[in-house]
């Protein structure tokens, strides 16, 4: 017998704060606790809270716990339609999927065998079918990102409350059971594949079949349709979820095994002690001996021998009445009159009488900044020759600057 559904919007629109609190109950509900949250959420000018539990029941709001007496919980529908509204979706399982699978494939050859007499009330059935599996396959879909995304947010917001092993157990059972084999739905190398374009195919031979009738053109269209945006909608999901679960799974996952390593090696110390582990064999622990350290009677003798210990005279050190800092020549002044005498046959000779009162060193800081940037066009010769440079010293190969 059908249900009135304006009276059953009407009340569930009036009563939802009821319906909501009946939704996030998680056992069934006695009378009492029934009457309780009927009184609780009954305005002064609602009808009697008997009225009100008899038509939860009679709009199959709420029906009888199996297997007890005088307990209440929500309809499968209700509950189904709360779900969605709130976007709280249960998980489909992998087989729950694949029994649409099969429900397609049955469909499919039901559809060929009408097509292929042309019996166009049987292939409406069979298309009608079709959709409605194809839309359920969908659903399911979306309804598992949700849930997955759901319970993704949960873990990450309780990361104090359950431990490492806990939380990665929640994501891995999700990875393993429900978004592993999802990956059957999408992927090109699957036998669903190949059964989703078989299906599309007898669809496309039943547009060709009955190309001279509209009504039937459209209705083989629409499944087309709906086909291409179930594997549209269900790889988006796919690859949604993945993007959410893939970093958490890995980073619980890396706590986990952290955990559970630590966890069996303080278990094995606590047993045997710390030699057990053999830390310098696996991680190359070094090891070493200190020697020579005092013990505190050591160093306790050394300041008793010590009391009363008389220094002798100090030692003065002199320091001279004046240091003159030494003074060096600037390359470019020194540059101006170089390139006023070239060319010059021998650089290191002149420099040494051009600054006949400053010491070697000098000397030869300034031939390494004329060598190194020449003022001229430089001629190392090829013969060794002796300097004495200010009572140093040296042995050279004469360089030359000509002009340029």
């Amino acid at each position: 017998m059908a249900r009135d559904p304006v009276a059953f919007f009407r009340f569930a629109g009036k009563h939802f704060a009821l319906l909501a609190d009946l939704f996030y109950s998680d056992k069934g509900l006695s009378d009492a606790e029934i009457y309780s949250l009927v009184m609780k959420h009954k305005g002064d000018d609602d009808p009697s809270a008997d009225y009100l539990f008899n038509r939860l029941r009679k709009l199959l709001i709420i029906d009888e716990v199996p297997g007890e007496t005088a307990r209440w919980e929500l309809t499968h529908p209700v509950k189904a339609l709360l779900r969605f509204l709130y976007r709280e979706q249960r998980l489909t399982s992998v087989e729950v999927l694949q029994g649409y699978l099969k429900a397609l494939e049955a469909s499919r050859a039901e559809l060929l065998t009408g097509i292929q007499i042309g019996d166009r009330n049987e292939v409406l059935r069979a298309v009608t079918d079709v959709s409605e599996t194809i839309e359920r396959l969908r659903q399911d879909s979306s309804d598992n990102y949700s849930a997955i995304l759901r319970t993704c947010m949960d873990v990450k917001a309780d990361d104090t409350r359950k431990k490492p092993q806990e939380r990665f157990e929640i994501v891995n059972r999700l990875w393993k059971k429900y978004l592993m084999p999802m990956q059957d739905l999408i992927s090109v190398d699957k036998s669903i594949d190949g059964q989703l374009d078989g299906l599309e195919s007898v669809l496309s031979s039943g547009i060709i079949k009955f190309g001279k009738h509209p009504e039937m053109i459209g209705v083989l269209k629409g499944a087309r349709a709906r086909i291409l945006r179930m594997r549209r909608e269900t790889t988006r999901d796919f690859h949604n979820a993945i993007e959410d679960i893939l970093p958490l799974y890995q980073a619980l996952k890396t706590d986990s095994e952290f955990t559970r390593g630590a966890s069996t090696a303080l278990k094995r110390i606590d047993k045997a002690g710390v030699a057990s582990l053999n830390l310098p064999g696996r991680l190359s622990v070094s090891n070493w001996r200190t020697d020579g350290l005092l013990s505190q009677s050591d160093l306790r003798a050394l300041v008793y021998e010590l009391s009363g210990y008389q220094p002798g005279l100090a030692i003065t050190v002199t320091t001279p009445e004046s240091i003159e800092n030494a003074v060096y020549r600037a390359p470019d002044e020194v540059r101006a009159d170089l390139l006023k005498a070239l060319p010059v046959h021998d650089l290191l000779e002149w420099l040494g009488e051009y600054c006949n009162d400053d010491s070697a060193a000098e000397v030869l800081r300034l031939y390494g900044c004329f060598f190194l940037d020449p003022p001229g066009i430089l001629d190392q010769k090829s013969e060794l020759k002796e300097y004495n440079i200010n009572g140093t010293e040296m042995q050279s190969y004469p360089v030359g600057v000509g002009t340029q």
